[in-house]
């Protein structure tokens, strides 16, 4: 009984510890104090090789700007045949902007993995073992009559760190930069959980 007592008390630990990703804004920047993505046509982008990942973020990403009353659609949608993470040569630049503009793209939402890095957590728990059922001791008696068991248990886990870059391609090029949003999701173990509260993030920094 009193090991099943220590597995489910690190169970518990585990669980809160690593049992699902979490998601925090560690730094925003923007070109002005309000950002002026209302009204516009917004072009979301996640850079990644993995399409199922790119189609997820995308499209969470779409649904919750959508919720808050902003117009976007998907780069894999309204592009299908494009590689995100292609890299775009200086002298095309211009060409790629004027190509989003005829497609009535006002606002470009780029989301890429800067990097990543792994941890270690080591967990330990302290149980109190008592020697006989609690009915057949007196209260003072029994108050000192127990040992300790220490159980440790070390989990690995590992933090992404993701950039999210916001650009008005309507402005002079100097210009078009507007947000930089610097994301950390921790030991994500689950895509369309991590996916969603990811997009959260980002558009409630973009909505301040």
């Amino acid at each position: 009984m009193k090991n099943l007592k220590i597995i489910f008390g690190i169970g518990i630990i585990v669980s809160l510890l690593f049992g699902c990703s979490s998601v925090r804004i560690t730094d925003s920047w923007r070109g002005s104090k309000t950002l002026n993505i209302k009204k516009k046509n917004i072009l979301v982008v996640s850079k990644t090789e993995d399409r199922a990942t790119q189609i997820r973020f995308e499209k969470d990403m779409v649904l919750n700007l959508n919720k808050n009353g902003l117009t976007s659609i998907e780069s894999h949608i309204k592009f299908p045949n494009s590689d995100p993470t292609e890299k775009v040569e200086k002298n095309k630049e211009k060409e790629i902007i004027k190509n989003l503009r005829n497609n009535n793209i006002d606002i470009i939402i780029i989301s890429h993995l800067v990097d990543s890095r792994k941890y270690k957590n080591t967990i330990t728990t302290n149980e109190n073992i008592y020697p006989f059922p609690y009915r057949y001791r007196s209260f003072y008696d029994y108050a000192n009559q127990f040992h300790q068991e220490q159980s440790t248990i070390e989990m690995e886990g590992t933090t992404y760190i993701l950039e999210t870059l916001v650009y008005d391609i309507t402005q002079q090029t100097q210009d078009q930069l507007i947000s930089i949003i610097t994301s950390e999701v921790d030991n994500p173990n689950n895509l369309s959980t991590t996916s969603n509260e990811f997009s959260k993030s980002i558009i409630k920094d973009l909505m301040k």
